[in-house]
C-alpha cells in the first residue's frame, strides 16, 4: 500500500507541474519547479524500492522506474537550464567568471550590507549545490562504471562544465567557476553519501 502512496505522491507534483507548464496565470519559480522534479523523483524511487519486495524480477523493475525517473529529471533540468524564458529575465548580460571564490564573496558582502535578502542567497547557494545531486544519484545508480570516482569525477565535471558555456553561449547565464564549484560540491556530496556501507547496500541491488 505505501508504494502506491509513493506513486500518487510522484502524480500529484507531475500534475501540478503541468498545470504550470500549460497555464497563463500560474507560473511558479525555478525553485518552486525543482522541488516539484524531487518529489516526483522521491516518489518513482520510493515506489521502486518499496516494490522490490513483491515482483519476481526485481532488477528489472529498479531499472525501468529509476529510467523513467531519470528521464523526466533530465528533461526538467535541460528546461530549467536552457529554455525557461525566466533566465532570460534574470541574466541578461552573459558575462565570465574565472576567479575561485568571487562571486561566492559577493553573495557574502550582500549578506553583510544586506543589500540581497538571505533567503535569495540561501536559495542560490543551496539551490546549486543540490542542482545535480539527483543526477548524480540516477548516474551511480544506472551506471556501474560511474561507482568509481574517477569516471565519476571527470564525467560531472565535463558535464557541469559543458553546461555552464552553453549557458554562456545562448546567452541565458553567465559562466562563473563558482558554479561549478558548487555544483561538484553536490555531486562529490552525494558520491561519499552513497558510498557509506548501510546506504549503499540499502541502495544497490547488484
Amino acid at each position: 500500500m505505501k508504494r502506491f502512496l509513493f506513486l500518487l505522491i510522484a502524480a500529484v507534483a507531475f500534475i501540478i507541474q503541468l498545470i504550470d507548464i500549460i497555464s497563463n496565470t500560474i507560473k511558479f519559480s525555478i525553485t518552486q519547479t525543482f522541488v516539484l522534479v524531487i518529489i516526483q523523483m522521491i516518489g518513482l524511487v520510493g515506489y521502486a524500492y518499496d516494490a522490490r519486495n513483491v515482483v519476481k524480477n526485481k532488477r528489472k523493475m529498479f531499472y525501468i522506474l529509476h529510467s523513467v525517473a531519470f528521464i523526466i529529471y533530465l528533461i526538467n533540468l535541460t528546461y530549467q537550464l536552457f529554455l525557461n524564458p525566466a533566465l532570460r529575465h534574470v541574466k541578461v548580460i552573459s558575462s565570465v567568471n574565472i576567479s575561485p571564490l568571487k562571486t561566492i564573496l559577493l553573495y557574502y558582502t550582500a549578506y553583510e550590507r544586506h543589500t540581497l535578502p538571505i533567503k535569495n542567497i540561501i536559495l542560490n547557494m543551496i539551490g546549486n549545490v543540490m542542482l545535480f545531486m539527483p543526477f548524480g544519484y540516477f548516474v551511480y545508480v544506472l551506471f556501474k562504471p560511474m561507482r568509481s570516482f574517477l569516471p565519476y569525477f571527470f564525467f560531472f565535471l565535463l558535464v557541469i562544465i559543458g553546461v555552464e558555456v552553453i549557458q554562456y553561449i545562448w546567452k541565458v547565464g553567465s559562466a562563473d567557476i563558482d558554479d561549478v564549484i558548487l555544483n561538484m560540491s553536490g555531486v562529490l556530496i552525494l558520491f561519499i553519501i552513497m558510498k557509506i556501507p548501510f546506504i549503499k547496500k540499502k541502495i544497490l541491488i547488484n
